[in-house]
């Protein structure tokens, strides 16, 4: 059996499936496996890295490299 076809088969049972407890093990199930596939993709930092990263964006933020929350909002309304 594909994978499509699996997905379509267990799409069609949630649809009908009524047990609330079922479906909040399921709803965990979800949310680990996203913060699973997420946590896989982070890569540890050295200090020294981290500490690099520090500076350079104070050096940013000193050189006036920065944008206000305004224009944060401003620039999200056309997404």
């Amino acid at each position: 059996m594909n994978i499509a076809l699996k997905k379509v088969e267990i799409i069609e049972w949630l649809v009908q499936l009524q047990d609330e407890s079922l479906l909040e093990k399921l709803e965990n199930i979800k949310i680990q496996s996203i913060k699973a596939s997420y946590e896989a993709k982070l890569k540890p930092m050295t200090s020294k890295a981290y500490k690099t990263l520090l500076e350079e964006a104070h050096e940013e933020y000193q050189q006036g490299k920065v944008t206000s929350q305004d224009a944060l909002e401003k620039e999200s309304e056309g997404w």
